[in-house]
């Protein structure tokens, strides 16, 4: 598909660099569960969205360009194993809650590879979330462990021309969807949302009934729907990367963009609006089976749900939220700008 063709031109123009960090842990807080712990693989993201709010950040690197952490796996080995450790392990860790751990090459897949095993093999779960495509062995390794994992795939259309123009760095509609049915094969049972949905872009019913079609016929009963976000500078972001037909028509649902002068920090579509949508969506779910609810961590003042986010066995025994940083020194857990997902 033209998708893949794209997606394949923006990792040979992508700039892959070494990077570390002093800890490997991170604190992130999400709404629907809390403070968790977070491990980004990278510093970037190669999917290249252009709704992307991680690219956003003060500290991330120029456009085309990805810091890996190359040696985050022996750094999470030894924090682990470290005998220094105050408390318990994690339950479940949040993998790339600021990037993808499966775009940008094999770089990124091979770190993203070390850490899954590392913390698997020692009773941590994980939780992430994909737009690319994840590696048969990786699969096995996931489906090894399957009741400490906990797999997302977001959808926000089956159609390839709206991939390759709002998410040009992430694996094909056709590809995801295919990947779900792989997940399942092994035995894991990957959940889905479809976000983000861009007013006047991929919210249509048309477009919405593929993709609720296409999630039923992988048998899926339940989903999560998100609606798009202005968070710091995603509107400039917007301006500079969006096709211009689109552009006025989606900032002008956002009731900070109607105010000359006043800056985008974290906005959302109009109430009113965004109920529209989420009724519509939730009508279409119904006539094909599927229960669709808003997520909590991004649609605040709709009538939301929580997202399933950590594995079913989220935590050993007696271990508290408090306790999860509670081997590491504090200074070393300030949070990575862009954890809290």
């Amino acid at each position: 598909p033209p998708n893949e063709v794209l997606r394949r031109r923006v990792d040979v123009g992508l700039r892959v660099l070494s990077a570390s960090k002093k800890h490997p842990l991170s604190r992130g807080r999400i709404a629907c569960v809390g403070d968790v712990a977070t491990l980004n693989v990278s510093r970037g993201c190669a999917g290249a969205c252009v709704f992307c709010y991680a690219r956003c950040y003060s500290n991330a690197p120029e456009r085309d360009t990805l810091l890996v952490y190359h040696d985050l796996p022996g750094q999470l080995r030894r924090d682990l194993d470290s005998r220094r450790r105050r408390s318990p392990l994690p339950g479940y860790v949040v993998l790339a809650s600021a990037g993808d751990p499966f775009l940008g090459g094999e770089q990124v897949v091979s770190v993203t590879r070390g850490c899954l095993d590392v913390l698997l093999r020692r009773g941590v779960g994980v939780s992430l979330s994909t737009r690319g495509d994840i590696p048969d062995d990786i699969v096995e390794l996931l489906a090894r462990y399957r009741d400490r994992v906990q797999i997302t795939i977001p959808l926000a259309s089956t159609s390839v021309d709206y991939t390759a123009t709002w998410e040009p760095g992430t694996a094909s509609p056709e590809a995801r969807l295919f990947l779900v049915q792989r997940l399942q094969s092994a035995g894991l049972e990957p959940t889905m949302h479809i976000e983000p949905l861009i007013p006047f872009v991929n919210d249509d019913s048309e477009q919405l009934r593929n993709v609720v079609s296409s999630m039923v016929g992988l048998g899926l009963k339940t989903a999560m729907l998100r609606l798009l976000q202005l968070r710091r500078g995603v509107a400039d972001q917007l301006r500079r990367e969006a096709p211009t037909d689109h552009l006025r028509m989606v900032l002008g649902c956002f009731p900070s963009q109607q105010e000359r002068g006043r800056p985008a920090e974290y906005d959302h579509v109009a109430p009113r609006q965004a109920m529209s949508i989420l009724r519509r969506a939730q009508r279409i779910g119904r006539e094909h089976g599927l229960r669709l609810q808003a997520c909590r961590c991004h649609n605040p003042g709709l009538p939301a749900g929580r997202c399933q986010i950590a594995p079913r066995d989220p935590q050993p025994l007696g271990q508290s939220p408090a306790d999860l940083f509670a081997g590491v020194e504090e200074q070393d857990l300030a949070a990575e700008e862009g954890s809290d997902s």
